[in-house]
């Protein structure tokens, strides 16, 4: 699937470029941190849906089977993003 990338905007004040929203940012639109998408595109499984077969490492570098290791509990599994913007 492709997905298109918001890319409005140009240049600002100084070495800034300004999105359609107004964000001043030191890259052009549709780059870097600023990759945001037009239109629909797939965020994720559905609420209530069984989620793929997933194996990753825990906040102590153990590995963890999603589906093993929970016994058959429900179970969130969150993914976030570095705090660098």
């Amino acid at each position: 699937m492709e997905i298109e990338l918001d890319t409005r905007g140009g240049p600002s004040n100084g070495p800034y470029f300004e999105d359609a929203e107004g964000f001043n940012m030191p890259e052009p639109p549709g780059n870097g941190s600023r990759r945001i998408p037009l239109g629909d595109f797939p965020t994720g499984p559905e609420v209530g849906s069984r989620l793929p077969d997933i194996v990753a490492t825990d906040q102590a570098g153990r590995l963890v089977d999603v589906h093993a290791d929970r016994a058959g509990q429900p179970a969130v599994v969150v993914f976030y993003r570095s705090a660098v913007w």
